[in-house]
């Protein structure tokens, strides 16, 4: 039984170790702010103004860490996404990131291209969507309904097998189902 992981993940697997037997289904337990402190605080930086003064670069860090990151929608493209993550991806390189790199809150790399690591849907997360759990099984419902044998496994949804990925129009169709099951107009 093939488990299901967020977007992030899969185009992050995909990208890096070819793997073929994942896709987008949803989140896996909420975002993954890499560069969160245990305490939520936000580092404040005080910088020379022109003018000789001192200007508190902060109130642009505002208290949202997310402000300003590239969000997926519901209704991304694969080619859309996978232009953010490049995006991302070559930003991690660029600062001496490894191929293989494993997330590290305090990485330099990390925290240097924090802001392009794309932001999955909100609907997509568990604790911002009360509606979750229905819209999980709505999202199986849908996914049946084109033939692809779908199923809810531990509060998420997933393939029976990697081999419905191979199904034609298989793309179409999560894209359609995640915007019918996951979206506002339902």
């Amino acid at each position: 039984m093939l488990n299901l992981f967020n977007r992030a993940a899969v185009f992050t697997s995909v990208g890096a170790a070819g793997l073929i037997l994942l896709t987008a289904c949803g989140g896996v337990g909420g975002s993954d702010d890499a560069g969160n402190d245990s305490d939520g605080e936000v580092a404040s930086l005080t910088t020379p103004a022109a003018d000789g003064g001192s200007a508190n670069a902060s109130a642009s860090a505002s208290a949202d860490p997310d402000a300003g990151r590239p969000q997926i929608r519901l209704d991304s493209t694969n080619e859309e996404v996978n232009r953010m993550y490049d995006a991302w991806l070559a930003c991690l390189k660029e600062h001496g990131a490894e191929e293989k790199y494993k997330r590290k809150p305090n990485d330099p790399s990390v925290l240097a291209c924090k802001g392009k690591e794309p932001l999955n849907p909100p609907e997509l997360d568990p604790a911002k969507n009360p509606d979750y759990s229905d819209d999980v099984r709505e999202m199986v419902k849908c996914m049946k309904s084109h033939g692809i044998k779908a199923l809810v496994y531990e509060g998420n949804w997933a393939l029976e097998t990697g081999n419905e990925m191979n199904r034609p129009h298989y793309d179409e169709y999560e894209l359609d189902c995640q915007v019918k099951a996951f979206g506002e107009d339902k």
